[in-house]
């Protein structure tokens, strides 16, 4: 929070300073992450082979949960954000916006302790046979940063895929599409709704996303045997698509990453840790311009 501090109470000719060196990072950190996937590739034979021992999470899931908790999130937000804008359509545009995100903030920690109960109730082994173990989370942690060096540089290049054809179709001002909430992030310099903002998009989104989207999701589809690739891939898809369509490339490989994580190790945790990189970063890079 500090960092963010700075960098949003900065002038712009400090802010230009240390955009540059967040550059230089940037590249450093591609070009190590480049590395690091090439000798994954190479070891691994392209993935071929890495799973066949991957983990069978053992449950008695309802076929029906995972596809309950996805659209019972989509229509609480629908109907939660249509109700606190009118609610507070006489307030100012940056208090409707914290209307709104506490609303969902709200939501996702009521779905996030449904999900809790239910896996404690339909996995053997409870939360630890879902992947929730605090159990050598310091190795987590560290497999979570190389993966996501690793899966960094061929994100960016998605990125850059898409701008470059934009750019070609529409001409130099085609713009990326922005994500709404770094959109409120940036566009707000209330310190209530920035920090609201922070938290819900690196820290809660991360956990709440992965426990759906790996956690119910990526293992439903397990228990209907497809393999895991096959499984990794499927929800990578119906996760990225309920995204903005434009980063649907870059959210693709982002998210092939953290389901190979998960059924790599067994541990939900590492996903989450990614996706909690992978935020971050995109939030710093942001405010840097």
């Amino acid at each position: 929070m500090f960092f963010v501090e700075i960098l949003l109470s900065a002038d712009s000719a400090n802010r230009r300073f240390v955009a540059d060196y967040a550059s230089i990072f940037m590249i450093i950190s591609a070009l190590a992450g480049l590395a690091l996937f090439i000798y994954w590739a190479v070891k691994n034979r392209f993935g071929r082979g890495t799973l066949e021992r991957a983990i069978f999470r053992q449950n008695f899931m309802p076929y029906y949960l995972p596809f309950a908790v996805i659209f019972g999130w989509l229509g609480l937000y629908l109907v939660t954000s249509n109700l606190a804008e009118n609610l507070t359509a006489q307030l100012p545009d940056w208090q409707q916006k914290l209307a709104v995100y506490s609303s969902f903030v709200l939501i996702e920690i009521v779905i996030i302790v449904f999900i809790f109960i239910s896996a404690r109730r339909y996995f053997e082994g409870g939360l630890s046979g879902f992947g929730l173990s605090l159990k050598g989370i310091f190795k987590d942690i560290v497999s979570a940063a190389a993966m996501f060096v690793a899966v960094w540089p061929l994100v960016l290049a998605a990125i850059y895929l898409i701008i470059i054809i934009g750019r070609l179709i529409e001409g130099p001002d085609f713009q990326m599409q922005q994500n709404e909430g770094l959109a409120v992030i940036l566009e707000n310099k209330q310190w209530s709704l920035r920090l609201l903002m922070i938290f819900f998009a690196t820290i809660l989104t991360p956990i709440f996303e992965e426990l759906i989207f790996r956690g119910l999701l990526q293992t439903y589809l397990r228990d209907l045997d497809y393999s895991p690739w096959q499984s990794i891939f499927i929800a990578s898809i119906i996760f990225s698509i309920l995204h903005p369509l434009m980063h649907l490339p870059a959210l693709l490989i982002l998210s092939v990453c953290m389901g190979y994580a998960y059924e790599r190790s067994g541990s939900l945790l590492r996903p989450i840790f990614i996706h909690l990189f992978f935020n971050a970063a995109t939030i710093a890079f942001a405010l840097l311009g």
